[in-house]
């Protein structure tokens, strides 16, 4: 999987990403050497995966990363196992990593990056219940809402794990180095922040976890709003949104999202199942 579909790796052909399920269950059922692989994919109609496995410079490289624990794929055992149920072929098949994946379902914490302490202590707070609640926290490594409840979490003693919106090394997150915490990242490590891999890295957010507070979002504006709009309309995951005064509160809200006034009530608003009110609460 890493070497046919891992960005950053030097191979000759680049494979459709959207038949990595389909190589996956070849290589599954012929249940032979690796050094077989090629000629299984060629006999299944996979020429451009079958000539990239035969070339030696590509698999020695993506070899010598998984060694140092650099990679991971959609067949190791920690994989997030709710993208596959939820995205199918679109499920990334193989990322770079730094860190060790949680071993606990997943809750998502996510909000605007310019935020009043009230909102970080909320976050933060949110972070500690999904921890009590048997938890990890998945979220996007921005600044605010995203680190506060990242950073709740590894204090209450859990786990946590940052989808980038850019490569490792390019975006330059140091949360890894807090004991749990655990960076993924579908860009190559030099690659820059694009508005593509930001809307990516949201729905995989999302899409990785059981349900997601909103802890803060402005109207109609930023990232936040506009991942948490697409999730709900594509039913990604449950959403749970800060109950406040402001026009984008209201409006998750009645989009379907549960509302939550205290971090305490976590465990109450996921229980509650979510709405399907629709668009602007049509339908």
């Amino acid at each position: 999987m890493a070497a046919l579909y891992l960005r950053g790796v030097p191979r000759p052909i680049q494979p459709s990403r959207r038949r990595w399920s389909r190589v996956a269950s070849c290589i599954r059922c012929a249940d032979c050497d690796f050094s077989l692989f090629p000629e299984v994919l060629r006999a299944n109609g996979l020429w451009e995966e079958a000539i990239v496995l035969e070339t030696l410079d590509v698999v020695e490289f993506v070899l010598e990363r998984y060694d140092r624990n650099a990679v991971v794929t959609a067949v190791d055992p920690l994989y997030p196992r709710l993208w596959l149920e939820k995205l199918g072929d679109g499920a990334p098949p193989a990322l770079w990593i730094r860190g060790t994946l949680p071993d606990k379902p997943l809750l998502g914490i996510v909000g605007s990056r310019h935020i009043e302490e009230a909102v970080r202590g909320f976050a933060e707070q949110i972070g500690r219940e999904s921890v009590r609640l048997g938890y990890s926290v998945v979220s996007g490594g921005a600044a605010g809402c995203d680190q506060a409840g990242v950073h709740g979490a590894l204090l209450e003693g859990g786990q946590a794990v940052n989808i980038l919106p850019a490569g490792l090394r390019s975006f330059g997150f140091d949360g890894n180095d807090e004991e749990g915490a655990c960076c993924l990242s579908v860009c190559a490590p030099e690659e820059t922040f694009t508005t593509g891999t930001a809307m990516e890295r949201n729905a995989l957010i999302y899409a990785a976890a059981d349900a997601s507070v909103i802890a803060h979002a402005r109207f109609k504006q930023g990232g936040t709003w506009i991942g948490s709009v697409e999730a709900i309309r594509r039913k990604l995951c449950p959403m749970i949104v800060r109950e406040d005064e402001s026009q984008a509160s209201r409006a998750l809200i009645g989009l379907g999202g549960t509302p939550i006034t205290y971090p305490g009530l976590l465990g109450e608003a996921m229980s509650k199942p979510p709405s399907q009110r629709g668009l602007f609460g049509i339908g």
